[in-house]
């Protein structure tokens, strides 16, 4: 079917403004979206049309990252940053409390219909720690399949340790924390138990 000019000149504005609305380059922005910069580039000129799959999400990624860059939201890239940041450091309990801060803002997000919800969609980065990239890569998972299972990110899907990480309370050990721990979670090779898994 062929495209009227009209029709090209409205995607390339669409597309140059959920760029804009991104806030990101355009390298970042075709790396989140699963393209390379010179197709991005053709895109935002008009020059080629961009699939309906790649426009919608393109839209959708700039609406949730202006959303929440206003409410001071976290981002799946921006938090992978930190937290690789934090390990790098040496410092895992703060590397933990920042998957938690993630997981219980995109809970609130999810159950008050944010837009920014829809920031935790895509990624472009990942945590060099396969243990804390499964834990995030379960907990996002979890809360968004808690909601609308169709909408679980592919990023967040069947990944799971090679080798089981067992995070054990430190009052009751390893034998309770095992017990303890959400079968969800503990099929990823992940045991953690419910109660360390809530935030203060």
């Amino acid at each position: 079917m062929d495209v009227a000019d009209y029709e090209r000149a409205q995607i390339a504005d669409d597309m140059r403004l959920a760029l804009a609305d991104a806030g990101l380059t355009q390298e970042a922005f075709a790396r989140l979206l699963g393209t390379s910069r010179p197709r991005l580039s053709a895109y935002l000129s008009g020059r080629t049309i961009p699939s309906a799959a790649l426009y919608q999400r393109a839209l959708r990624a700039g609406r949730a990252l202006k959303s929440s860059r206003a409410h001071g939201w976290m981002t799946p890239d921006r938090t992978i940053d930190e937290i690789n940041a934090t390990l790098a450091e040496g410092d895992e309990q703060w590397a933990f409390k920042l998957v938690l801060q993630a997981r219980d803002q995109l809970a609130y997000q999810l159950r008050n219909h944010e837009m920014g919800s829809d920031a935790w969609l895509l990624r472009s980065r990942e945590i060099a720690d396969p243990r804390f990239e499964t834990l995030l890569a379960a907990l996002i998972g979890h809360e968004f399949s808690s909601y609308d299972e169709r909408r679980t990110p592919e990023w967040a899907r069947d990944v799971r340790l090679k080798k089981p990480w067992l995070h054990p309370n430190a009052r009751r050990g390893a034998d309770w924390t095992r017990k303890n721990t959400p079968p969800w979670l503990a099929e990823r090779g992940i045991f953690i138990s419910e109660h360390d898994l809530k935030t203060a």
